[in-house]
């Protein structure tokens, strides 16, 4: 962990909250963007790109990833690494197969990764970041800062399970944990329970013994903002217990039918976007140079007339309704339009 840092980051999921529940806290010094990445380069003993294999040489506990590219340390490109992965809840990252990650090691080994690392997974070769580590240039840093605020009937994963287990007029049952769930399924009793890969997932069997599985999207890969979730349900020809590893199984949907929408918070999503503002300093946490995580008070600063003001940090509140905390945010290079006076 990163010394005399004072804003603790709780990274779950990579910002997705499974009702299953582990979580990893990472501690991060907030000293802007520039200072967050040469930092990060200092600490680190060992950064590179590289991509997970699909399926050879995945065991229980590691995961094969080829090094295409290398920006500090003796790895180089071509190397073949042995990853720790897995939702092990002691911070391993979660590496499926054929996704492209940035990872910055520790000063043991190359393979000494981890969320508290700032190794992130990376969707194009002219990532911002990856750009700077190439060349020495830095992203666009912003100078102001906007923020949403949003509204919307929610969507709640849970209450859609338990609303197929529950009579019409009894509340919504809650969710079995795993192990339970596993003995209602062998019963043949109605159950749900939660699963988590790359989205949140429930399965589970209705009261009316039809197997079923449920599928939360939150959103843009990276970005969290409120009133953006949606739920799918799909109705199977039956459940299967499936081992995912030699240690962990986990419920399998077998014939899925089509998926039918449950609840879209984006029917009801109103949004209203304040003027810019000044970007308050050591607010915000740059573990993506593009999309960082900001703790924003209420207070509001304006922007100073006739400096410019961009590029602009825009910022997604995590919760309807709010007018502080925790922010999604991302780097822009033009405002979002504001209501007109009246």
């Amino acid at each position: 962990m990163v010394r005399n840092a004072w804003w603790i980051a709780v990274l779950v999921g990579w910002l997705a909250v499974p009702a299953t529940g582990w979580a990893c806290s990472c501690t991060f010094i907030t000293q802007g963007l520039p200072g967050s990445l040469e930092g990060a380069r200092d600490q680190a003993g060992f950064i590179y790109l590289g991509r997970v294999r699909d399926s050879e040489g995945r065991s229980e506990r590691f995961a094969t990833v080829d090094v295409l590219e290398a920006f500090k340390g003796s790895v180089k490109a071509g190397d073949v690494l042995q990853l720790p992965y897995g939702w092990s809840g002691d911070c391993v990252l979660n590496l499926p197969g054929g996704q492209t990650w940035l990872l910055y090691a520790d000063k043991s080994s190359p393979e000494a990764v981890w969320m508290c690392t700032r190794s992130r997974r990376v969707l194009s070769s002219d990532d911002s970041e990856l750009t700077w580590l190439r060349t020495g240039v830095l992203p666009p840093v912003p100078v102001s800062l906007q923020r949403e605020t949003v509204s919307c009937e929610a969507c709640n994963i849970e209450a859609v399970g338990g609303r197929l287990l529950a009579p019409p007029q009894m509340p919504p049952v809650t969710p079995a944990a795993h192990a339970e769930a596993e003995a209602l399924w062998k019963k043949g009793q109605p159950f749900f329970t939660a699963e988590y890969a790359e989205h949140l997932m429930m399965f589970g069997v209705s009261r009316e013994g039809r197997a079923f599985e449920l599928t939360e999207v939150s959103g843009s890969f990276g970005v969290q903002k409120a009133c953006e979730r949606r739920v799918e349900l799909r109705w199977c020809k039956r459940l299967e217990l499936r081992q995912r590893t030699p240690r962990i199984s986990a419920f399998h949907c077998v014939d899925p039918g089509e998926p039918q929408e449950a609840c879209d918070e984006r029917r009801s999503r109103k949004s209203e976007w304040f003027p810019m503002e000044r970007l308050p300093a050591r607010a915000c946490i740059w573990f993506n140079p593009s999309a960082p995580s900001c703790e924003l008070a209420e207070g509001r600063f304006p922007f100073p007339s006739g400096a410019p003001p961009l590029p602009v940090l825009a910022c997604h509140p995590w919760t309807p309704g709010a007018r502080s905390g925790s922010y999604s945010c991302e780097v822009k290079t033009a405002p979002e339009p504001v209501p007109s006076e009246p």
